[in-house]
């Protein structure tokens, strides 16, 4: 799975710096916390994770990495989506923006776990 989080990695890495420049041409720096999410989140929690499972191989072979995996890459779009939906006034987003929350926070529960219990 490490090879999986640092190529889904650069994807994030890739998507954080085109919205920067897009930011910065436009001049409206209104979704600038979506490309902080999207850098932090992404490219630099999700590289740092598969550099940890390539330097752990014992760690990447689980059913958790698999699962935090998922959990993390469908928590994050739906996290960003709905906070720009919201910046740009669609009513009754925050549900989503939690649900991306909780995904996201269940992953990384499930990341803590593995190297807990894994790492020896």
């Amino acid at each position: 799975m490490g090879k999986q989080f640092i190529k889904i990695a650069a994807v994030y890495f890739a998507l954080s710096a085109l919205l920067s420049v897009i930011i910065d041409v436009s001049g409206d720096y209104s979704l600038s916390s979506v490309q902080s999410h999207i850098h932090l989140l992404g490219w630099t929690a999700l590289g740092m994770i598969g550099l940890i499972y390539v330097a752990f191989p014992a760690l990447s072979v689980t059913v958790l990495a698999r699962v935090h995996f998922w959990l993390h890459n469908i928590g994050l779009p739906v996290l960003v989506l709905a906070i720009v939906a919201k910046k740009y006034g669609v009513p009754d987003i925050g549900v989503l923006i939690i649900m991306g929350w909780v995904l996201l926070a269940a992953g990384v529960v499930l990341f803590m776990v593995n190297v807990w219990d894994r790492l020896r």
